[in-house]
């Protein structure tokens, strides 16, 4: 059995080999739902809602790091307090999404995925990402070069033409914020190839990674939306900020993320 470690003061190469098994383990409880569709949901604020699956999940990953990592401090969309400033200091800090798109889940849209984040006051040191219906697992590290799927290095696109790009959205579940993204679009739309909503924060911004994609904007989000997925945009080669240009972090709710070549292009329209 391997050795139980100090949740805050961890290898991040072990901690990933850790993961990089588990999490596949987390995306087969979700592809039993999923298959089923025989699940409770129950509402949360506004429209937001979660499901059985989400909070197994979450309930699987935080007992499985909890008992790898003995002093593990968690912050998961099952669980977060609804005040978690407190925690944009804390280092050694396990940020989880059990589920993101979980719309697409319940409408059996194969686009969802988990991510799990390991995070030094809200910088994260290393992300890993799940999508159990493909069976794909993205990770990076910060004292690694690159980002990696299956075990591959994926790079962000080479697209410098705003003309000929893909731009992906999502809508907050705080329907004010999605004022926000209609502004954008408004600016971006005429200058843009295609405009896409895929439902799944975690899941599109591994694409941008993976190049499948070339810039994505959304305004709303949770820091378990954004803490895996924000540094394998960097470290694939591409850049994210604060959709005004400003440093980003995990607890930052707003986020451009893009091939790094458009990025000044698209601040400047989305910022007249």
């Amino acid at each position: 059995m391997p050795k139980k470690k100090e949740g805050r003061d961890i290898d991040l190469t072990e901690a990933r080999k850790f993961l990089v098994e588990l999490i596949p383990q987390a995306g087969e409880i979700l592809k039993k739902h999923f298959t089923s569709q025989d699940y409770t949901q129950r509402k949360k604020e506004g429209v937001d809602f979660t499901t059985q699956a989400d909070e197994e999940v979450d309930l699987f990953l935080r007992e499985s790091i909890g008992a790898r990592f003995s002093q593990a401090q968690f912050l998961t969309e099952e669980t977060a307090p609804e005040d978690y400033s407190s925690l944009k200091d804390v280092d050694g800090l396990w940020v989880i999404d059990p589920l993101d798109g979980t719309i697409n889940f319940s409408r059996k849209h194969p686009n969802f995925g988990i991510s799990i984040a390991y995070v030094d006051k809200g910088i994260s040191k290393l992300g890993i990402v799940h999508i159990p219906m493909t069976g794909d697992t993205y990770w990076a590290q910060k004292d690694q070069d690159g980002a990696n799927l299956n075990g591959e290095p994926i790079q962000v696109s080479t697209t410098d033409d705003l003309g000929v790009s893909t731009i992906a959205c999502d809508w907050a579940w705080g329907l004010e914020k999605r004022l926000n993204v209609v502004r954008w679009l408004g600016n971006l739309s005429t200058h843009v190839r295609q405009i896409k909503s895929m439902g799944s924060a975690v899941s599109d911004l591994a694409s941008l990674a993976n190049g499948r994609i070339d810039g994505y904007i959304h305004s709303g989000l949770k820091p378990w939306d954004v803490a895996a997925v924000g540094l394998l945009i960097p470290k694939a080669g591409g850049r994210i900020t604060t959709p005004d240009g400003g440093d980003w972090d995990v607890f930052q709710p707003d986020v451009l993320a893009t091939n790094g070549i458009l990025h000044e292009s698209i601040l400047k329209l989305i910022n007249p």
